[in-house]
């Protein structure tokens, strides 16, 4: 399809704006995962988180999109149904995408500005231009034929870079684009979900822009704004929480982003002193209503957080609900940690068993309340190796994996 065929049919969209819905029921959800990088569909459909933010592709680019097969499989996995929703950056090009051209460079096209100082091949672009935005909605057509769920529209604050661009009012026309992406998808599929990150004070600058969305996500609210591994100011902090709050009483889903790890970090790194940041930044928000994740800023790793291991909304609400965590630090040398979580008093027996379930050590046999509890194995007179810890409590029994290495 021409592109201004393509641009017409987005004008057409928002005229038809009123016949769609504005207002998107999404499942409940308890918890997320953002990653796009490295992602394996089928570790992440073995978890239990409930909404999964990643690419269209495993490389960025068409030859490694991934599948129709692969996203429903990964909808309808082990861990539980999943919402899929994919990442789209609209506020900036990227060079690894099918739409790149290798003749392109800032001012040719006209649209294409300078790149982001802090993101190699990622360039500003004027987004209220036609082409650029044929260019998304020819995007959108792959994200929609390969089933995902929704969008989750990035760099929606590029709109700052142009604030003093006399031909557009900037703000507006960033609001406008996120409107006609979401006619354009609906149009197709009504029941395709809008997410857009960052940015939350466009729902203060134009009121319209919470009709044209079904969630937000904000990333550094309380870790990662003037650093990775930095606590955000509290000033701020409370600022944006403001404008969420907006989109909260509107109904909609607030997840939150949070780098609690050093900038340096690729795989996560779970020390005391991170583990009490990623305790805070979940406190916070979800005092709130929010959705919380911390994970590594390049998104290139499955976090799984330390006591915030992603559980389905079903086993959360099982009254006999009795939670075996995973170790941290894993792997690890000489020491572990292990938690779990009673919800009534009963007899408790934790062990270390081999591979081959030879019993290395009893570290509880016991009658204990209600509660959360926390072990430590010094392992320090035990080779390397895979071993297992594992946990009874009348009929109930589970166990999960852990790695020493010296």
């Amino acid at each position: 399809m021409h592109r201004s065929v393509y641009y017409n049919c987005a004008l057409l969209f928002i005229f038809l704006s009123g016949i769609l819905s504005a207002r998107k029921d999404i499942p409940e959800i308890s918890n997320f995962t953002y990653q796009l990088q490295n992602l394996d569909p089928v570790t992440v459909g073995k978890t239990g988180f409930d909404l999964v933010i990643m690419d269209y592709s495993s490389e960025g680019d068409d030859e490694s999109a991934y599948t129709a097969d692969e996203i429903a499989s990964l909808k309808n996995s082990s861990g539980g149904q999943k919402i899929i929703l994919s990442y789209l950056s609209i506020g900036e090009a990227e060079d690894y995408r099918f739409y790149w051209k290798k003749n392109w460079k800032p001012g040719n096209p006209d649209w294409l500005d300078e790149e982001n100082p802090d993101w190699e091949g990622n360039y500003k672009v004027r987004y209220w231009n036609p082409v650029w935005q044929a260019i998304i909605y020819s995007y959108l057509d792959r994200i929609l034929s390969a089933g995902f769920d929704g969008v989750y529209l990035d760099i929606i604050d590029a709109y700052e870079t142009y604030l003093h661009f006399s031909s557009v009012q900037a703000s507006l026309e960033m609001v406008r684009f996120v409107k006609s992406i979401r006619e354009y998808a609906r149009y197709q599929n009504s029941g395709f979900v809008i997410f857009v990150q960052n940015a939350a004070e466009l729902a203060d600058m134009h009121p319209e822009y919470l009709d044209c969305v079904d969630g937000i996500g904000q990333e550094d609210i309380y870790y990662g704004y003037e650093g990775d591994g930095e606590a955000t100011d509290p000033a701020v902090s409370r600022e944006i929480e403001t404008c969420l709050d907006k989109f909260l009483n509107q109904g909609k889903t607030v997840l939150t982003v949070d780098y609690p790890f050093s900038e340096s970090e690729d795989i996560p790194h779970f020390d005391e002193s991170t583990l009490n940041k990623i305790t805070d930044a979940y406190t916070k928000s979800r005092d709130r209503g929010y959705i919380p994740y911390c994970t590594v800023r390049e998104l290139s790793y499955l976090t799984i957080n330390p006591g915030y291991e992603p559980t389905s909304v079903k086993e959360m609400v099982r009254a006999d609900c009795f939670l075996l965590l995973h170790n941290y630090p894993n792997p690890f040398n000489g020491q572990t940690t292990i938690r779990y979580q009673l919800s009534a008093g009963s007899r408790v027996k934790v062990r270390i068993v081999d591979i081959l379930g030879r019993e290395i050590e009893v570290l509880v046999d016991e009658g204990q309340p209600a509660g959360r509890y926390r072990i430590h194995w010094d392992a320090s007179g035990v080779p390397s190796g895979i071993y297992f810890y594992e946990i009874t409590d009348g009929d109930y029994h589970a166990v999960k994996k852990m790695e020493l290495m010296k």
